[in-house]
């Protein structure tokens, strides 16, 4: 019986004429001279929005590279302003003027086509509601990124120390500062990747002159004078030879008595990070000085009196 009734079916369903009008309309359509000519006009739009838009990103992008880095000002006595945290900022607005160049693109091909943009954005934006629910922490490590470039906290290539409530982070050199996170490399080679959102404290190394003191001893008979008339020959004539000095280095003279000897110091400022370098480089030199006029330097003893029986 149901073997019948298929068979039926099937043979009204050859008998019946197939309804193709929709194709023709269709054809109709797709030949439209007037279709392909709007099509064309929308396309060449596009394509002159897409052009235009390119040209603006790279003339902006090239007034603020023109402003970041070729308009870098020296204050005198002190450290230059930091070329790192300008190309940080470089990055970074570069960065949101091609997103912004590109979004605005895309919304306006979109209105081109006659595509309701407010309608993909409405979808967008309930559906970044529902995600920033669920991303609350990296809404909270993009902001403090934010801030921390913005205050200019720290810089690429800077040394810092991290702290959360007194506990440390990390500690080392700055290789990577993005919005979300900052990547450290640490004086082992260890690599500590912190979000922004745990940086609580920031203990920056890097951003202003250091201070560095150079400590040796001479013997109790030691011509002060002498050597101090010395040392003020040799800073006057060499300092500025050393180009990580910024200031004429100060003889703070004898500091204290050691264990028969006398203690000396010596003070520099430095640009950020270098005290280290200049203190190796002018322990040597000193003690070449010296040696060449006949100073020796003086090393503290320590006696030991054995008691009378």
């Amino acid at each position: 019986m149901i073997l019948k009734w298929l068979t039926l079916m099937a043979v009204e369903a050859i008998d019946t004429p197939l309804d193709t009008s929709f194709l023709d309309t269709i054809w109709k359509k797709i030949t439209s001279v007037e279709l392909w000519v709007n099509v064309g006009e929308r396309v060449l739009w596009s394509i002159f929005i897409v052009i235009l838009g390119m040209i603006i990103i790279k003339i902006v992008n090239r007034i603020i590279e023109n402003f970041l880095l070729k308009k870098i000002s020296i204050r005198p006595g002190r450290a230059p302003i930091s070329l790192k945290r300008n190309k940080t900022l470089l990055s970074m607005l570069q960065n949101s003027v091609t997103v912004f160049g590109w979004f605005v693109i895309v919304v306006t091909i979109l209105e081109i086509f006659n595509i309701p943009v407010g309608t993909l954005l409405a979808g967008a934006g309930i559906a970044g509601l529902a995600i920033g629910f669920g991303a609350q922490s990296l809404v909270k490590d993009m902001i403090t990124g934010f801030f921390i470039i913005l205050e200019n906290q720290f810089d690429k290539g800077d040394f810092v120390k991290f702290t959360n409530q007194g506990s440390p982070i990390a500690e080392g050199q700055v290789v990577y500062l993005g919005l979300r996170s900052s990547k450290v490399l640490g004086y082992n080679s260890e690599m500590y990747m912190v979000p922004n959102g745990t940086i609580g404290e920031v203990v920056n190394f890097s951003k202003e002159n250091s201070i560095a003191f150079l400590e040796f001893y001479l013997p109790i008979d030691t011509d002060i004078s002498r050597v101090e008339r010395l040392l003020s020959v040799y800073f006057e004539e060499n300092w500025q030879k050393n180009e990580s000095i910024v200031e004429p280095p100060q003889l703070l003279g004898v500091q204290d008595f050691i264990s028969g000897q006398l203690q000396y110091r010596i003070m520099f400022i430095t640009r950020p990070m270098e005290q280290f370098q200049v203190l190796r480089d002018y322990r040597k030199n000193i003690q070449t000085l010296l040696k060449n006029n006949e100073i020796i330097l003086g090393v503290p003893s320590v006696e030991f009196n054995e008691e009378k029986k």
